[in-house]
């Protein structure tokens, strides 16, 4: 919220996306996961704090920085990079973390973790789609 509209030259345009994107982050701490094939997962956390903070964090950026996309592929190829690259690097981090010990659970579940990132981002996507169709109906 601090650092990334000063990395992006964004200022406080479109703020409300980005304070979602935030809010999101820090609310799926709290949120229960499934046993995923009988182990547990951080599903829920990684569905909500990485894919979809990473959809209201790319239309954040995609408003504030006004960018207009050819089509519907290159469209949604953004937002898969964005949550491939915060997603892989959210992974590293939690490797650094086991090494020092600091990470209980193990780091068995990453690709539960990579899976729920995408599944995530490309709901929000599907969700922003079907919202953007709906206001220009109007």
């Amino acid at each position: 919220y601090i650092v990334t509209p000063r990395l992006l030259k964004t200022g406080r345009k479109q703020q409300g996306w980005l304070i979602a994107a935030c809010s999101l982050f820090f609310i799926s701490y709290f949120l229960p996961s499934p046993l995923v094939h009988g182990t547990e997962t951080q599903f829920m956390t990684h569905l909500v704090g990485g894919g979809f903070f990473s959809g209201f964090l790319w239309l954040y950026i995609v408003r504030a920085k006004r960018i207009v996309f050819q089509n519907a592929l290159v469209e949604v190829a953004s937002l898969f990079a964005l949550v491939c690259t915060l997603g892989v690097m959210n992974e590293l981090f939690e490797i650094v973390i086991f090494w020092l010990g600091r990470m209980p659970m193990g780091i068995a579940d990453t690709s539960w973790d990579l899976v729920a990132n995408t599944i995530g981002a490309l709901s929000f996507y599907l969700a922003y789609v079907i919202a953007r169709n709906f206001e220009c109906d109007e």
